[in-house]
């Protein structure tokens, strides 16, 4: 008896990094993952390809090692700062550079 979808630890996302290379391969079964690097691949067709359609749904995708990143966590500490920040200076900013019409006349 075959299935013909896999469960949630079946869809694997695997990147496969090659210190000799300056791409790696991206190969998902994940959808939304999917959808991101197929957006990309449309955006910059020379830096992110299809390389390979597999079986259940599955790609593969080549792409610059670069776009890749390991990131420290965020706190949820360091979250609202930066939110609470962002609202403050961002607010601030956006007020100190728009232009006022007088509509008063």
């Amino acid at each position: 008896m075959s299935r013909s979808t896999l469960t949630l630890a079946e869809q694997e996302t695997v990147i496969n990094w090659d210190n000799e290379l300056d791409t790696a391969n991206i190969y998902t079964h994940d959808p939304r993952l999917i959808s991101k690097l197929k957006a990309l691949a449309e955006k910059y067709p020379d830096s992110f390809r299809l390389i390979r359609r597999g079986p259940q749904k599955a790609v593969t995708y080549q792409v610059p090692k670069k776009n890749i990143s390991i990131r420290s966590p965020y706190n949820e500490e360091r979250r609202k700062k930066q939110s609470q920040e962002a609202k403050e200076k961002g607010l601030q900013n956006y007020l100190n550079n728009v232009e006022v019409e007088d509509v008063t006349e």
